[in-house]
């Protein structure tokens, strides 16, 4: 039988497959490894502008119920502020009865007007209206429970109050939160954050930032920077936000591209001073 008429590959043509299957694989290779740049490099970039829609949101939204004249504003530097930021509206559901001033305790209807929580007797202060009508403040002491005239649930709520008036059932009862927001570094990952602290808490809200990725201007009626915070009318918020790995851009360069948002937060009630 002639060896000429089997069928069969020569070593040329199995070097000539071997070849293009290796030039296949690497363009398949390279299509996947491109493909996955570009997915890390996408989801850096939606996870910065998060941060930055997060500052745009919950920045100004905190600023913009403050009233600097009456002192909201406890504490102003360029890369922190410490403020008395809403956080219910209540009603007395029991009457208070006139006393000497000192500790009263108050009762307030379970389901508030407005409120984003109970009451926290290590953090909050309150604010009642008088008859005469005027605010009184007052520190929140202890929390707890107790009936409403009418028998509904209720909270007691005892504060020092420096006078002791009579107060009818149905006045409006404003709590508020001394909160810090700030500048810091992550002791964890190493990493800037914009952190939400009170007197029992700190916690990271926005970020990761950059270095400087919190900048906090307050301006009075004219447009002038000042530091007495009863005179602020306007507060600049500047947030800039990184990558938080490095991705690579059009050009095939290796960093971390940073944006920013700027924010003009106008406070409420602000008369011209």
């Amino acid at each position: 039988m002639s060896l000429t008429g089997r069928l069969g590959t020569t070593l040329l043509e199995l070097l000539v497959a071997l070849g293009l299957l290796g030039v296949l694989s690497l363009a398949v290779v390279g299509v996947l490894v491109r493909t996955q740049n570009g997915y890390r490099t996408m989801t850096a970039q939606i996870d910065r502008r998060q941060s930055l829609r997060a500052a745009a949101a919950l920045l100004p939204a905190e600023l913009r119920e403050l009233d600097a004249a009456e002192g909201d504003l406890i504490a102003l530097s360029p890369t922190a502020v410490t403020i008395r930021a809403p956080r219910e509206l209540a009603v007395l559901c029991r009457d208070l009865v006139p006393g000497p001033p000192g500790p009263v305790s108050l009762t307030l209807r379970s389901a508030p007007r407005y409120g984003l929580r109970d009451p926290d007797a290590d953090t909050d202060s309150l604010w009642i209206l008088t008859p005469e009508p005027r605010w009184v403040p007052a520190d929140v002491t202890s929390v707890g429970s107790a009936p409403c005239a009418d028998g509904s649930p209720g909270r007691s709520v005892t504060v020092t109050l420096p006078t002791a008036d009579a107060v009818p059932l149905g006045t409006p009862v404003l709590v508020f939160e001394d909160v810090t927001y700030r500048l810091y570094r992550s002791s964890e990952d190493g990493r800037w954050y914009i952190g939400q602290g009170t007197a029992t808490d700190f916690q990271p809200v926005i970020g990761p930032v950059t270095a400087a990725g919190l900048s906090l201007a307050y301006l009075d009626s004219a447009g002038t920077p000042t530091t007495d915070g009863r005179r602020v009318q306007l507060i600049e918020v500047r947030v800039r936000a990184a990558t938080s790995e490095p991705v690579r851009d059009a050009a095939g360069r290796l960093g971390k591209p940073v944006d920013s948002v700027v924010t003009l937060v106008a406070l409420r009630n602000n008369r011209r001073r």
